[in-house]
């Protein structure tokens, strides 16, 4: 009786132990939470910047058209951009392009590009609170 006892007691200490450790701990779901919103996020920051989704693996222009050399490419599917310009027309519907610092740069330009706007999930183009891109913005794609 006193084995049995012992076993049960075995069993149950070990069971808990097994759900306890399997639960995910608070402070992981917690530290996912900003991360998830900030994906979700599509919007001009403090620091002048448009952080927002876009199309992963988008070619970058040396103008805001199609019809010129390609710079850079943008791999990922969450990007900032700095500044807009009116440009060629393309699939979104307008003529509205976004400067970005791609992941990947064309030899021998920096990365840096445009791309239209209809890569970038933005509500209305161009983006409220972007500012419009000036000639030093240019100097950031290179030769």
């Amino acid at each position: 009786m006193v084995i049995r006892k012992h076993a049960a007691g075995a069993l149950l200490t070990a069971a808990l132990s097994s759900v306890i450790w399997a639960a995910p701990a608070p402070e992981a779901t917690a530290a996912t939470a900003p991360a998830a919103a900030a994906a979700e996020e599509c919007g001009v920051r403090a620091d002048g910047r448009l952080y927002c989704r876009n199309t992963p693996n988008v070619t970058l222009s040396y103008d805001a058209s199609y019809q010129t050399a390609e710079t850079g490419v943008l791999t990922s599917s969450f990007s900032w951009f700095q500044c807009w310009v009116e440009g060629g027309p393309h699939a979104g519907g307008n003529n509205i392009w976004y400067l970005a610092a791609g992941d990947e740069a064309v030899p021998p330009y920096r990365g840096w590009g445009f791309l239209p706007a209809v890569h970038v999930s933005t509500p209305h183009d161009p983006a409220p609170g972007l500012r419009e891109c000036t000639s030093a913005d240019y100097e950031l794609i290179g030769p």
